[in-house]
């Protein structure tokens, strides 16, 4: 999933640098759903039927997903930067290690099948980008729209659910994501 134009913060995309990259984004979705189930039925999965997007199927997703979590240790350049920028009372919290490019590639990947398991049980949920404000953390970035209080960006969810996952929290998973967020529709 890699543009064909200059990638550039998300903050700082102009309104018109935005609208290139949902375009390409939402153009790029059904190629990425295709190639996880590709990669789902390549690891030995025989019940390809069960990946119907319905919130059911996120089940065995998630079971698929997690086997193949992995995680490589942050750097010490990276550890020194974020000691530097955040406050001391948040240190604890931060872990030395971090979801390595495969799995951060798998989550995303999941993340539009998950988006696409609300889009087809909800016509009124559509993909969408908010340019405003600036200082939203999703400012600019393909976001599902028509929650109440707000709007999903799959790939955070999914990434942190991984991070969850890995620190050791099993009672997480894809669909009970989907019910918290099918809470606010």
């Amino acid at each position: 999933m890699i543009p064909s134009f200059e990638h550039i913060e998300f903050s700082e995309m102009t309104k018109k640098q935005a609208q290139e990259h949902f375009e390409w984004f939402v153009r790029e979705i059904p190629a990425r759903i295709k190639i996880l189930m590709g990669a789902i039925e390549a690891s030995g999965v025989k019940n390809m039927e069960q990946f119907d997007t319905t919130p059911e199927s996120l089940s065995p997703l998630w079971a698929w997903l997690k086997d193949r979590i992995k995680t490589v240790p942050k750097s010490q350049e990276e550890m020194n930067e974020l000691k530097s920028t955040l406050p001391s009372w948040v240190l604890d919290d931060v872990s030395d290690w971090k979801l390595d490019s495969a799995t951060l590639t798998l989550a995303v990947d999941v993340s539009l099948y998950f988006a696409e398991v609300f889009l087809k049980k909800y016509p009124h949920l559509h993909w969408g980008f908010k340019n405003k404000p600036k200082s939203d953390v999703d400012v600019n970035k393909p976001i599902v729209l028509g929650f109440k209080g707000g709007a999903l960006h799959p790939p955070t969810v999914v990434v942190n659910l991984c991070r969850s996952h890995v620190k050791g929290k099993p009672n997480k998973d894809l669909l009970s994501l989907y019910e918290v967020w099918s809470k606010y529709l």
